[in-house]
């Protein structure tokens, strides 16, 4: 089927359940297609966390910290922001109940998820190995895998959609006339206490260059 092509390169089972279309297909479709193109970035980010790799980075000079202190945190705000709006785009292109799902934006959208975890991966991995002057490493262990959770919550998706699929032909309390709806909640946030701590450790950051100066 040529309007296919595009999934030439992808595992039988994702080819497989477009062409054969079994209730649920368009969850099977993300979910399948989500671990297929996420995986090697979740196996990237766990061996950088168990330390298994390196990848070295330009020194960072003392004159040049505060410079790539503020890019690393201006970087940071914007990192998950667009994976609110992904997920908006997700739930859309399976249309309302009755009405055809949108196969190409499917696609399209767990290509941006995918593209958006590597940017955190890269994100954490800069952090992980940038030489900094030694007054600068309080701040690296507070900026350090400060996102990288929310791109291991991303792993949940297909799970989630599993437990949708299960549900087809069993008394789940939805009808024709009165769909059930289902609420997922995906929080893409900092962890708790991070401003506390970040501004702890700059004041630590201060006074240290404050000694080191006089």
């Amino acid at each position: 089927m040529a309007q296919l092509d595009f999934l030439a390169g992808y595992p039988a089972i994702v080819q497989r359940i477009v062409i054969d279309k079994p209730d649920g297909w368009e969850w099977r479709f993300v979910a399948e297609l989500m671990r297929h193109l996420n995986k090697p970035q979740f196996k990237r980010l766990k061996n950088l966390q168990a330390g298994h790799y390196f990848n070295p980075q330009p020194r960072v000079e003392e004159d040049q910290f505060i410079g790539w202190m503020v890019e690393r945190t201006h970087i940071m705000s914007n990192l998950v922001g667009p994976l609110t709006g992904l997920m908006d785009r997700l739930t859309a292109s399976w249309g309302e109940p009755g009405e055809p799902a949108d196969l190409e934006e499917m696609h399209d959208v767990c290509i941006l998820i995918r593209d958006a975890l590597a940017a955190i991966v890269d994100f954490e991995e800069s952090l992980y190995f940038a030489q900094l002057p030694e007054e600068g490493e309080s701040i690296r262990q507070v900026l350090k895998n400060a996102v990288g959770p929310n791109a291991a919550r991303l792993a949940e998706i297909p799970e989630k959609l599993d437990e949708m699929v299960e549900m087809i032909d069993t008394d789940h309390g939805g009808t024709l006339e009165e769909p059930l709806i289902v609420h997922w909640t995906f929080p893409f946030d900092l962890p708790e206490g991070f401003n506390e701590r970040f501004d702890m450790a700059l004041r630590e950051y201060e006074r240290a260059m404050q000694f080191s100066t006089n």
